[in-house]
């Protein structure tokens, strides 16, 4: 078995904006020749988000995330943040083969910007373990 780890950047800006991972991180599988194992994706920070999910109900997701942890109401100023993170969690363990990630193709990975902030830098690790 061989094990892989990369890292990237993306900029990003918020609140609760969708950036699509797919492609990137299958084109990071397909760089290291391996034809299947388990793929890890992982972002740091303590308020973004990282979620599976079929792009046609990304924005019900949204809507219900919203109404279910609203902006406002906290002692802490960004509480919204931090609850929201820890629905959508922060790290996900997937399979993949020679043809990419074992998901269906109207799925994505994303990473969801819950801070309301403009052109900030967020890190992904990738780990990447197969034969």
């Amino acid at each position: 078995m061989k094990v892989y780890m990369t890292s990237f950047e993306i900029k990003t800006y918020g609140p609760m904006k969708y950036f699509r991972l797919r492609k990137i991180i299958e084109e990071e599988l397909r760089l290291t020749g391996l034809t299947k194992g388990l793929v890890t994706i992982h972002v740091k920070g303590a308020t973004p988000g990282l979620l599976i999910f079929d792009e046609e109900y990304v924005q019900v997701f949204d809507s219900f995330l919203k109404k279910l942890v609203p902006v406002t109401g906290y002692r802490h100023g960004n509480a919204y943040e931090h609850l929201r993170s820890s629905i959508m969690s922060t790290t996900h363990t997937l399979f993949f083969d020679s043809k990419g990630l074992r998901l269906p193709p109207s799925y994505e990975v994303l990473f969801v910007e819950t801070r309301p902030v403009h052109n900030h830098k967020r890190v992904l690790h990738v780990i990447i373990r197969g034969i």
